[in-house]
């Protein structure tokens, strides 16, 4: 190796040690973004498929369905499918997103137990309008899950992440095999591994790291797979502190149920600084299973979750922000108290959003700046680590005018789209690799001015 190459990767070294380690001062020109999992979260790592319809299928339920349930008993299903990301209307007249699993003509059976109760007449929608966009009702599914994303989770510093196969280890029998990360269902970007259970209490367990906070969101991305004789399957998720007198704590415990499709999980609790933290993801019966554990990333918590309807808000970013588009409509709906300004343009990219920043921006005095960003740079095939330094400036712009970021993960790529090019596996990796919540702003454009 020679001395420049050694000195590139002491460099990179030091600064994946930085992320880590150094903690930003909690000030309004260094306030760390809200963060909202599109990706994984609202998507279920669900993109278009080639068989959809497009534009919007609507269908009614004819009769209630209560929080829990799986089936939606409608009155046809005419352009919905298998394996269909949707949203359906639920009882406080909002919209959730659901991935459908099995489609009658009277009736449809998705992919995870309702969050919400669904009245009768209420609607069930498709999503997608074509491979790179929601249609009107998609958008504006997307908007009120971002709004409950962040009534619930707090500002975040990122303190240390594993994105896949390499932070997992099998427990209580488990069996590990590596498996490929081809489809909507799979949580990696390259390989990942299939976890084959049969007893209860077997799985996997992160590797331990050490915490330097006391307040922490971990957030597990899992696909649960398939586990024998039932609608769908449910793993245990638990969290504990390893403390440096030795005791082992169990700190914080949650579930997940999926009919093999991505969750994105967020695990709350309280620790003392300097301890270890671990957790698990197991089974919880003796019944042949297998699932796919994705990334772990671990967050300090910053300060509660706040109530943004209020100030000024600008959305910058491409096509999804449209101005007049539907998410913005829907937004300016929903927070109704606030002023929402959209900056949207269509077709742009990360390196295009930079560009134009000063020029668009900061005469709106924003109090809040939402980036949504991505699908036209993996379109363009942008690497991962320009479009990574392409959001660290977006981060650092908004912050130098003292507004605050909220920023979305990408949308999902179409295994299948108009191009013919699937776009799916570029998507993966940028949502596992950019660092949309940071811990130390080590990247600084030299576009940004002295004193801003």
């Amino acid at each position: 190796m020679s001395t420049r190459m050694r000195f590139t990767a002491l460099l990179v070294s030091a600064l994946l040690f930085a992320q880590s380690v150094f903690a930003e001062p909690d000030s309004p020109r260094t306030a760390n973004p809200a963060f909202i999992d599109l990706h994984f979260g609202t998507l279920s790592g669900v993109g278009w498929y080639s068989n959809e319809p497009g534009g919007v299928v609507e269908a009614v339920s004819t009769q209630a369905v209560p929080a829990g349930a799986f089936q939606i008993t409608l009155n046809g299903t005419k352009g919905f499918s298998r394996g269909q990301l949707a949203c359906y209307q639920g009882e406080d007249d909002t919209l959730y997103p659901v991935v459908l699993k099995d489609v009658e003509p009277d009736r449809v059976m998705v992919d995870r137990p309702l969050p919400k109760a669904m009245a009768e007449g209420g609607k069930l929608y498709n999503f997608y309008n074509n491979d790179a966009h929601a249609n009107h009702y998609g958008f504006a599914c997307v908007a009120d899950d971002a709004l409950r994303q962040l009534a619930v989770r707090p500002m975040l510093r990122r303190a240390e992440q594993f994105k896949g196969a390499s932070g997992w280890e099998t427990i209580n029998g488990a069996h590990a095999q590596i498996a490929p990360t081809t489809g909507y269902g799979a949580v990696g970007d390259g390989v990942g591994i299939a976890v084959k259970v049969g007893n209860a209490g077997g799985g996997v367990a992160s590797k331990p790291v050490v915490s330097l906070y006391e307040n922490m969101i971990t957030n597990v991305v899992v696909n649960p797979g398939k586990q024998a004789g039932k609608q769908a399957a449910t793993l245990d998720i638990v969290v504990t502190e390893l403390k440096s007198d030795g005791q082992v704590i169990d700190v914080a415990k949650t579930s997940v149920t999926r009919d093999d499709t991505i969750a994105s999980v967020d695990i709350p609790y309280t620790i003392t600084a300097g301890s270890k933290v671990r957790v698990k993801v197991t089974v919880p019966s003796s019944t042949e299973s297998v699932f796919y554990p994705g990334s772990i990333t671990h967050y300090h918590a910053l300060s509660p979750a706040e109530d943004i309807n209020r100030g000024k808000h600008v959305l910058f970013g491409d096509s999804w922000f449209a101005s007049g588009g539907d998410f913005h409509y829907h937004l300016i709906k929903r927070l109704n108290k606030a002023t929402v300004v959209s900056k949207g343009i269509v077709g742009n990219r990360s390196d295009q959003l930079v560009a134009r920043f000063f020029k668009d921006v900061p005469a709106e005095k924003p109090d809040y700046v939402w980036i949504m960003v991505g699908t036209n740079d993996y379109y363009y095939n942008t690497t991962d680590w320009l479009f990574q330094a392409q959001v660290t400036y977006l981060v650092d712009y908004i912050r130098s005018i003292g507004a605050k970021p909220i920023l979305f993960n990408p949308t999902v790529g179409a295994i299948t789209p108009g191009n013919g090019i699937n776009q799916l596996a570029k998507s993966r990796s940028y949502a596992l690799n950019t660092l949309y919540v940071p811990s130390v702003s080590f990247l600084r454009s030299p576009l940004l001015q002295a004193g801003k």
